[in-house]
């Protein structure tokens, strides 16, 4: 009894240095109806499927596959639960955070926005881990028969297990974002129907446990399997960022985190393709590489589309984390606050794409290649439409202050909707008679420009006055920015870093 008492002791004194979060949403979640539910059925379910498939497998038992068909359908057992139903659960407790006015009392607390998330996943993973715990007999009954695979078992077991973890703070993270009423039934019903889609992935998923094995020992596979965690994680680690800022208070930086989880992607991802390409050899730029560029840009696009719209207003709070090296300035610059900052963040990336395209294939740029002017313009028309939309959105905040980053964001997109659409507008009165009017307005829409420019078709369908128009347009884009990043850079350099704890005024005989 003494050792008990002891035990019981110790997991007390234990618990109190646990996530408070963590252990209060454990708690709830274990004495939940939702959970009860969820693990009850589960264990119907495997029960039902191990006595019924094991009458009808016959004497597949002793001489046929029983064993893989067996753990497909507790698979799909266990990946309703951890795919539909814990990611689920996570959201709807965080957004009852908000909707109970609870969050307010613990911004309140010692609690950092950083631990509220924590503990939020985590308690979704206690519920993970207590699932993979109710199916582990039935697997281990399915290792006792013919066919069973102990590597694919694993393997697949924990791959489930990450994409548990990123689906949860993917839902985490659209819960953490401020709605209305109206946002949060839209938001629930994107996020059900989103997890409908993972169940229609997960059945379509089962004939291919149902294969004879997989290549543990290609290049191939350890490649596309290397590839796969590493973006797993690094989207789990900027989900967390954004959560993270979503639940800070607006005076605190918001920004610093979420674009130093960017940047890790965007080097993780040239990174990533730089060894594939050791391994597996050289590529050509137009079989694969082109999708490898488009989807660098875009991912850049739209992190700096987020980074250049945010205000240039930067709160003493953000003033007094500045260091005091000047080095460190220089480096941090870009990922401080401030849309001025933000629009530095977008160009500096941008810069590199061309520089990491001609270390990894030599003349892209100096050769006569026109996949290297296909890039340059992609880049030129993201500096344009964020460029134009950045600024006249700094000077709407000079006229009003009710001007917030989303209103400058449908500003983009609005430029970026009329830019495709007004080249066709004149083919709607005759499609012979303004064809000429379309084709010189086409030069505002990146799509046809880029797709005649890919197909080779620069000498014969596009002129040289639209691609002097992109370029000067990009040029202007660029030069409406460069005092406001001016500034920014300035404002950095030239802060005088605050003591933290002032020198008392020393005492006076009147005092």
């Amino acid at each position: 009894m003494s050792t008990l008492v002891r035990a019981n002791a110790w997991l007390e004194n234990a618990s109190d240095w646990l996530n408070p979060i963590l252990v209060k949403e454990t708690r709830q979640a274990l004495k939940s109806r939702q959970f009860i539910i969820t693990f009850l059925l589960m264990l119907i379910a495997a029960w039902l499927i191990s006595v019924f498939g094991t009458l009808m497998a016959g004497d597949r038992l002793e001489f046929g596959s029983a064993g893989r068909e067996l753990f497909a359908s507790y698979f799909v057992v266990l990946a309703m639960a951890i795919f539909v139903v814990v990611p689920y659960s996570a959201f709807r407790g965080l957004l009852n955070e908000r909707d109970q006015t609870t969050l307010e009392l613990l911004n309140i607390t010692s609690l950092s926005p950083r631990q509220l998330v924590w503990g939020k996943l985590w308690s979704a993973m206690a519920q993970v881990f207590i699932f993979y715990s109710a199916i582990a007999p039935f697997i281990a009954f399915t290792s006792m028969l013919q066919g069973f695979d102990v590597a694919l078992v694993a393997f697949v077991l924990v791959i489930s297990l990450v994409v548990t973890l990123c689906l949860t703070m993917l839902t985490l993270m659209l819960a953490a974002i401020p709605q209305n009423k109206q946002l949060q039934g839209l938001m629930t019903g994107l996020i059900f129907g989103g997890l409908l889609f993972v169940i229609s992935i997960i059945f379509s998923i089962v004939p291919w446990l149902l294969m004879e094995t997989i290549s543990f020992d290609e290049t191939e596979f350890w490649i596309g399997t290397g590839s796969f965690l590493v973006a797993g994680l690094s989207f789990f680690f900027l989900f967390t960022q954004i959560a993270t800022a979503h639940l800070t208070f607006d005076a605190d930086n918001r920004s610093t985190g979420i674009r130093i989880a960017c940047s890790m992607q965007f080097f993780l991802y040239w990174l990533v393709f730089a060894v594939a390409q050791y391994l597996l050899g050289r590529v050509s730029f137009s079989g694969d590489v082109d999708g490898i560029v488009t989807w660098s840009v875009l991912y850049v696009a739209v992190s700096g589309f987020f980074a250049a719209t945010e205000p240039d207003f930067v709160s003493r709070r953000v003033r007094r984390g500045i260091p005091k090296s000047t080095l460190l300035r220089l480096l941090i610059i870009p990922f401080l606050p401030g849309g001025h900052r933000g629009f530095l963040y977008l160009l500096l990336h941008l810069a590199l794409i061309p520089v990491f395209l001609e270390l990894l294939f030599v003349g892209t740029f100096t050769g006569s290649h026109w996949e290297g002017w296909w890039t340059i313009t992609f880049l030129f028309y993201v500096v344009i439409y964020v460029g134009l939309g950045s600024a006249f959105g700094r000077a709407l905040r000079r006229i009003s202050s009710e001007v917030r980053p989303m209103h400058v964001r449908v500003i983009i997109f609005i430029l970026l909707a009329m830019g495709l659409i007004v080249p066709s507008l004149p083919l709607l009165f005759g499609p012979r008679e303004y064809e000429w009017l379309s084709r010189w307005l086409r030069v505002t829409n990146p799509i046809e420009i880029l797709r005649l420019m890919h197909n080779n078709a620069y000498n014969r369908d596009i002129a040289t006055h639209e691609i002097v128009t992109i370029w000067s347009a990009a040029g202007l884009g660029f030069l409406l920015n460069v005092r406001p990043m001016w500034v920014g850079v300035m404002e950095v350099l030239r802060h005088q870093a605050t003591p933290t704890h002032a020198p008392k005024p020393a005492l006076t005989p009147d005092s």
